[in-house]
């Protein structure tokens, strides 16, 4: 029981691996679940895809597509994971790496945070910020004398 506590990656991986298997476990089960009716007043008649009035339509994707999204996100860990170990990329290991990290962003960004459902005016300024944040961090390396190349 020692060894346990004074072994940091025990400490961190045990936990984390116990939080992300119930995380997938009720992911899963809630695939499973009923769809939930729509709470819109009687009367309306809207129809799949109409907005209400005075508002935008909030659809967005269901429990199963969160799971698949999910499973997408957790093998691209899984590849980013692999080319870490494979010693011919040399070179391209970091570019390739980032891509991997923005492919994940961008979908957790589109699905999870909604932007691919909201008013495009969020994307726009969601992508803004994203791009100034990354001039700024690019210009404080340079400025600190960090190569970029």
């Amino acid at each position: 029981m020692k060894d346990f506590f004074e072994n940091p990656a025990l400490l961190i991986g045990a936990p984390l691996l116990v939080v992300g298997l119930a995380g997938a476990m009720i992911a899963i089960l809630a695939s499973f679940a009923p769809e939930q009716r729509s709470l819109e007043p009687a009367g309306l008649g809207l129809g799949p895809g109409k907005a209400p009035p005075g508002g935008q339509a909030h659809g967005g994707p269901s429990a199963a597509e969160y799971v698949n999204i999910g499973l997408v996100l957790a093998a691209i860990t899984g590849l980013e994971v692999g080319v870490y170990y494979v010693t011919a990329l040399g070179n391209i290991l970091v570019p390739v790496l980032i891509a991997l990290a923005a492919t994940k962003f961008i979908l957790v960004v589109l699905f999870f945070m909604h932007l691919k459902f909201d008013n495009r005016l969020f994307s726009t300024m969601f992508t803004a910020g994203l791009v100034l944040a990354f001039a700024v961090f690019t210009v404080v390396l340079v400025t600190l004398g960090a190569s970029i190349t």
